[in-house]
């Protein structure tokens, strides 16, 4: 029986075809290039798909991390991308609860302290530099009341000022440490400044912003009273 040519190259053609990308082994020769000789072929998931192409990014880029897939099949390489791939997942969920449980414990930290210390800022403003006056520096003031509403005496006490806009975007953020003693149910007043940094966009936004577009939370982070026990991050 005589086969006719034509058969015989579709009949090619169809095996070609219908070979599975998985079972494509990686060389020393191909290693470079065996992701533009399997790009045609069937048989690859969309997750497998992104995982190869990932992978091939990362090589190019120099990021991979030592991984030479030469003598492992494009199957033998999938199963090393996803096992890479679930073991990232399950270390970055471990580290998304380690900061839900920490920002949890700074929230009911904070809850419990402002019981202790109550602030408010009700003035911001800008003092620009004046050398002949010894200032050479501008300066962002910030203007703050606080009332210790604890039964006990306090002698210092921390924390962040937090601006946002209205919409609860963050604008800038400082830290303060006030260390005049206050006795308990007496009210205090606080003047700070903040060294001003023209090329810096979050201190243009604070000093360009009116203290009534925005929103100042008070994050209290530690008080030590004045018996001497503290409570939060003074300890």
């Amino acid at each position: 029986m005589v086969k006719r040519p034509g058969i015989v190259i579709c009949i090619l053609l169809l095996c070609g075809c219908s070979k599975d990308p998985h079972n494509v082994q990686i060389t020393a020769k191909n290693k470079d290039t065996f992701m533009e000789e399997i790009k045609d072929m069937k048989g690859f998931t969309v997750d497998e798909a992104r995982l190869l192409v990932g992978f091939q990014v990362r090589r190019v880029i120099g990021k991979t991390s030592g991984d030479d897939p030469t003598g492992k099949t494009v199957g033998d390489l999938l199963s090393q991308l996803k096992k890479q791939a679930a073991d990232e997942k399950t270390e970055g969920d471990r580290q998304k609860r380690l900061a839900d449980d920490a920002k949890a414990k700074t929230d009911v930290l904070a809850e419990e302290l402002r019981k202790s210390i109550d602030l408010t800022v009700y003035e911001k403003g800008f003092i620009p530099s004046n050398p002949m006056g010894g200032s050479y520096h501008d300066q962002i003031t910030i203007k703050c009341a606080y009332l210790n509403s604890s039964p006990k005496d306090i002698r210092a006490f921390r924390g962040k000022l937090q601006f946002t806009d209205l919409f609860g975007v963050e604008i800038f953020t400082t830290a303060l440490t006030i260390s005049d003693p206050i006795a308990s149910g007496q009210k205090g007043n606080w003047v700070g400044a903040i060294e001003y940094n023209q090329f810096i966009r979050s201190h243009q936004q604070l000093r360009n912003t009116e203290l009534k577009d925005m929103s100042v939370n008070w994050i209290p982070a530690g008080v030590i009273y004045g018996d001497g026990t503290t409570v939060g991050a003074s300890q």
